[in-house]
């Protein structure tokens, strides 16, 4: 029930999602400058890409569902039960407990928990953040000039199973946490807040621990949705940084045959080889990638030598506006997707209590 929950709620959210992360990532170093495909709206997306642009990447993301969710609250659960026994609740009272079924703790409980939970779902957020976020911008990677053919063939091979090879043959298994430090930078105290909004919300509204009907229905999925949405605002600029630093385009195939890092050693370019620069200190250079069916080009730059690095860069070039793009549909997206979540983690918890 959780997972099927869950998996609505990502495809409901899929086209925002799409969107945010092709905002966060557009006029970075290196994105070709692709006019129809950098049109970033839902309707432009359709026009030019079809209705399966909006859901780009989203097996990823399906697919590690479970485990994700499975690590976050069982982290979340196990983390308030030992902060419990490190330490005497404030109130016994059996009416409001939090949502691990605890007897009432410290938000600064509630807080460390989800710190805690975040940093233990890295091991699952960053691979499928990673290929999903590969999966969505790839079509704005290509050069219009190029054969329609050829960027059909790129788009074909473009799935999220096929990223995931690639990033794997090219890089290894580390390669799937290229990020990895800022994905934890933003999930810890992202779900701090997550479950401290969520369970503050919970006290305020004064809802009974274990009644989910009637309008605690509603004021649950009020919580859950309103606590998802500050999740995401109070750590979205790390959100940013992390879509440009898993994204760089030296770090995407986008010819059939896949393309090599920058940093590579270089061969004669053939028709399944991409010709990259051996000297990458010059700012901006253009890579001409050859596919089965003819080439594409995209415009290649240093590559971010990490988070700071990466940060300070967008700022000097596009403002301090560049850690906000995005936000509209990220906020949008996470209040749905997040009031299901908590909703049905409710639904779940009052079930096996009633095993128990």
């Amino acid at each position: 029930m959780g997972y099927i929950s869950g998996v609505a709620g990502l495809i409901i959210g899929s086209p925002l999602d799409v969107l945010k992360v092709r905002l966060q990532a557009q006029d970075a170093p290196g994105t070709a400058k692709n006019t129809a495909a950098n049109k970033n709206s839902l309707t432009a997306m359709i026009q030019n890409e079809g209705v399966k642009s909006l859901f780009k990447g989203i097996a990823s993301p399906i697919v590690g569902l479970a485990g994700l969710n499975s690590i976050l609250f069982a982290s979340y659960s196990a983390t308030m039960r030992l902060l419990e026994a490190l330490s005497r609740p404030i109130s016994t009272s059996p009416s409001i407990n939090s949502t691990a079924g605890d007897p009432l703790q410290p938000l600064s409980h509630v807080f460390a928990a989800g710190f805690v939970a975040g940093v233990a779902c890295f091991l699952v957020s960053t691979p499928t953040e990673l290929v999903k976020c590969r999966a969505q911008v790839i079509a704005t990677r290509l050069d219009p000039t190029s054969s329609v053919a050829a960027q059909r063939a790129i788009l074909s091979e473009s799935g999220s199973w096929w990223i995931t090879k690639d990033v794997v043959r090219r890089f290894g298994l580390k390669g799937l946490y290229q990020g990895g430090w800022v994905t934890i930078l933003r999930d810890a105290p992202g779900y701090g807040v997550y479950f401290l909004g969520y369970e503050g919300l919970k006290r305020a509204l004064d809802i009974p621990h274990g009644e989910t009907g009637g309008i605690n229905t509603w004021k649950l999925l009020f919580a859950g949705g309103l606590a998802g949405t500050l999740s995401w605002a109070s750590v979205y600029p790390l959100d940013v940084i992390k879509t440009r630093l898993q994204t760089q385009p030296h770090l995407i195939a986008t010819n059939s045959f896949g393309s090599l890092p920058i940093a590579s050693a270089v061969r004669s370019p053939t028709a399944t080889t991409s010709l990259l620069p051996q000297n990458h200190s010059e700012q901006r250079k253009l890579v001409h990638q050859t596919s089965r069916q003819g080439h594409s080009q995209v415009l290649a730059a240093t590559p971010y030598k990490g988070m700071v690095d990466c940060a300070v860069r967008s700022y000097r070039s596009e403002g301090l506006g560049v850690f906000v793009r995005g936000v509209t549909p990220a906020l949008l997206r996470a209040f749905p997707v997040n009031a299901v979540t908590f909703f049905v983690y409710e639904l779940v918890m009052v079930e096996l209590r009633k095993l128990e």
